[in-house]
């Protein structure tokens, strides 16, 4: 076995063994939020032979652009059910295969970024330079131990993240072979990249961003001269034109039309989400530089920015300004850090430029975009061995640089074996958040939630109250709506059916199709043995939800309707 081969298998073995010791302590942490609806409420997973339910579920819950997820959570129902060690081991896996592509495409780019070196041709390539194959681990590693990574890895819904960055790494790591390779394998590889582009895509929308870096990879580091770039540039230039024909009249209806006309669920306009993003960018490379378990938040409270002199916008979209020209006018002279550059914001812009988005900061965004920090970092750090090797000696240079490296990583590892702690269950996560974020209306919510769903009902109560003095704070209404039917909730359980009745009555206020509360109402009617109001509350549910169908069946709150033919007609 060839020197590169031993190594490769080596640097693989060492990424498992990383991948599975940090998150092995997550195997039987909780279902979280959004977890709920699409997995532990989900119908439409529940029959893997039920391809029509399965289908209207993607359309109607996460949309065709996340089909290959939803179809991933029906695998895992039909062999796991909701047993949730079987959801963390396959978000594991993929993060390791994902960590295990890093390391390969790293080689590829470290070594067509040496100078002296042709810039395509596997011919040229040397496999066993000890700098490219270190450096490639050190990136991987970085990778897979970055606790930012938890948010995707841990949280399990967040799979749709975590699925489509895999099949991107993968997309753009059969390219890169195509591009170094001739004959029948170019092609072989060429029909993969195609491939894995609509599984990208197929998993979450960021997909749609991988033909730019593609091209941009290619531009940079496989075309060799002026007249190739031209050559290229007469293909790439339509092919770019129809991509922005597709996302303005198409995407979504097309984008053009809402960026003219705006959409019901967006709360501020495109050029405040710009700027407002600009600020998150920057609090993003925050976090990647040094994540401190205070700074890492499962539920950011971050404002939205109106103007572009409003401290400190001006400063960070000058940055990132400087930071795309920089990569734009060093492209051919500096072409990793150029391209990492390319990597990190093209990325993150469909979730951090225009488009609102009513979570304005999440970390799990920040999976894929951890690629191009840990290639920057890496680069760094070889650029001071290199100068310590000059200014002293490769032994020194070696040794210090060594040591900062292990440092970092311990120092990811162990923050990252703690956040996993904090996922643990409901509780420690949103008790977590609220340290972080006291005046967020939907942290409060959710942990109160989370009290009642643990029978601790007067903790669940004061969570809701706080919640809702916080309704001016949330341009969001219909959040009140799950803080009004987690009041009534906790007030059933305390048997002030009263008090109950009002909440939930407020909850159908906020949103008159709320089928929560509508059944809530009727199972209070129900203990008050009031037959018609609860079959009439029943009812709406069951119009407006039809799993309150089953739920009616076994609900011991409905246990007086029991035996009414109206009732038995109703959940039959």
């Amino acid at each position: 076995m060839k020197g590169h081969q031993r190594f490769a298998f080596l640097a693989v073995a060492i990424i498992a063994l990383i991948s599975f010791g940090l998150y092995l302590n997550s195997i039987n942490n909780s279902f979280h939020f959004d977890d709920l609806p699409n997995i532990v409420e989900n119908p439409s997973i529940r029959d893997l032979r039920d391809v029509q339910s399965i289908y209207k579920g993607i359309v109607t819950q996460t949309g065709r652009f996340r089909a290959l997820t939803t179809l991933s959570f029906a695998v895992n129902y039909h062999f796991h059910r909701l047993d949730v060690r079987g959801y963390h081991l396959f978000n594991i896996l993929l993060h390791l295969f994902s960590a295990i592509l890093v390391f390969f495409i790293s080689r590829h780019l470290f070594h067509l970024n040496m100078p002296g070196r042709a810039s395509y041709g596997s011919q040229t390539f040397d496999p066993e330079d000890r700098r490219t194959n270190v450096l490639s681990l050190l990136v991987a590693l970085i990778f897979v131990s970055h606790p930012i990574q938890v948010n995707t890895v841990t949280y399990v819904v967040q799979r749709n993240e975590g699925l489509s960055s895999f099949f991107y790494l993968l997309c753009f790591f059969l390219f890169v072979k195509g591009s170094l390779s001739d004959g029948i394998r170019k092609a072989f590889y060429w029909i993969g990249t195609v491939l894995t582009f609509f599984c990208s895509a197929l998993s979450k929308e960021i997909g749609l961003t991988l033909p730019i870096l593609l091209i941009l990879f290619d531009l940079i580091f496989i075309c060799r001269d002026k007249n190739a770039l031209l050559k290229r540039l007469r293909v790439y230039v339509p092919f770019f034109l129809l991509l922005a024909l597709f996302i303005l009249f198409f995407l979504r209806g097309g984008m053009l039309r809402q960026f003219l006309d705006g959409a019901p669920e967006w709360f501020w306009t495109p050029w405040e989400n710009l700027l407002t993003q600009s600020n998150v960018i920057v609090q993003y490379v925050k976090l990647l530089l040094l994540p401190l378990p205070g700074w890492l938040n499962v539920d950011h409270d971050f404002r939205v920015y109106k103007s572009l002199f409003e401290y400190p916008t001006f400063l960070s979209f000058a940055a990132i300004a400087f930071l795309l020209l920089f990569a734009i006018l060093r492209a051919r002279k500096n072409k990793l850090t150029a391209f990492s550059i390319f990597w990190f914001l093209i990325v993150l812009a469909p979730t951090s430029s225009l488009l609102p988005l009513w979570d304005i900061m999440v970390e799990y965004r920040l999976y894929l975009p951890l690629f191009a920090y840990a290639l920057l970092l890496s680069s760094a750090v070889d650029h001071r061995y290199r100068y310590l090797a000059l200014t002293f000696s490769r032994k020194s240079g070696l040794t210090v640089v060594t040591a900062l490296s292990l440092l970092v990583l311990c120092f990811y590892s162990v923050v990252t074996l703690e956040r996993n702690r904090v996922f643990k269950n409901d509780v420690t996560l949103w008790a977590d958040a609220l340290k972080k974020s006291p005046r967020k209306m939907r942290v409060h919510h959710n942990l109160g939630r989370a009290y009642y769903e643990m029978g601790r009902v007067d903790e669940a109560i004061r969570e809701g109250k706080i919640a809702l003095t916080l309704m001016a704070n949330t341009e969001r209404k219909e959040i009140v709506k799950y803080v009004f039917n987690l009041l009534g909730g906790a007030y059933l359980e305390k048997g002030n059916l009263d008090q109950a009745l009002t909440f939930f009555r407020q909850a159908t206020e906020v949103d008159a199709n709320f089928a929560t509360s509508y059944y809530n109402m009727a199972c209070v009617y129900a203990i008050q043995k009031e037959k018609e109001k609860a079959l009439q509350h029943l009812k709406k549910a069951v119009s407006l939800d039809p799993k309150y169908k089953d739920k009616a069946r076994n609900d011991s709150d409905l246990q007086s309707l029991h035996g009414d033919k109206e009732f038995e007609e109703l959940i039959r």
